[in-house]
């Protein structure tokens, strides 16, 4: 009976580690992965006289092209109130569109630990939605960084500091350059 027990425990400790090592195979050997985020959209410096900081949804994908390297790319949407003006009750509301494809490099792999670490750059375009005027799109560069944690073989949760600049004409969104940071949290969905 005892050695029975024993040989109980061996065969399903045996088991335990073929799952374990087949989840981190799974994970080590993914190659593209989803993205749902929200959270908030954060203008600064010159921007935040024409708009306020914001909820964010958005959406992104990526591709593990070599061991380390990801091709990504996001779509986010933030909604802007309109920045308080002297005089009047605010300005009107923006919506800002960002469209960014981008590189990242892999610093932590999830195939290491349940954390991943991704920073990344690229470029795109933004499109600002000014409510009652018309909707300008512009060039834009973006750095950030995509930090998970695995709460299941192909479920990450995320979260994702962004900071897009958007390179804009003063006379049409009041400022040449304007800084939007989304902050986002959500879940990657590996494929």
């Amino acid at each position: 009976m005892r050695s029975f027990r024993s040989g109980t425990l061996f065969i399903s400790g045996l088991m335990l580690l073929v799952v374990a090592s087949t989840a981190q195979a799974q994970a080590a050997e993914r190659r593209a992965s989803l993205e749902v985020r929200g959270g908030l959209n954060v203008p600064t410096f010159d921007i935040t006289d024409a708009a306020k900081a914001g909820p964010s949804v958005g959406v992104g994908a990526a591709v593990r092209v070599a061991p380390k390297l990801w091709l990504m790319g996001d779509v986010d949407l933030g909604f802007h109130p309109g920045a308080d003006l002297v005089g009047a009750a605010s300005g009107p509301d923006v919506k800002v569109y960002h469209y960014i494809g981008k590189l990242g490099y892999e610093l932590i792999s999830e195939a290491q630990s349940p954390w991943s670490v991704i920073v990344n750059a690229g470029a795109g375009a933004m499109t600002f939605d000014i409510d009652g005027a018309a909707s300008h799109t512009y060039p834009a560069i973006n750095v950030g960084a995509k930090i998970g944690y695995r709460v299941s073989p192909r479920v990450q949760l995320l979260l994702s500091p962004q900071g897009d600049i958007a390179f804009t004409k003063d006379a049409e969104v009041g400022t040449s350059n304007a800084w939007v940071w989304p902050f986002t949290v959500g879940l990657r969905i590996g494929l």
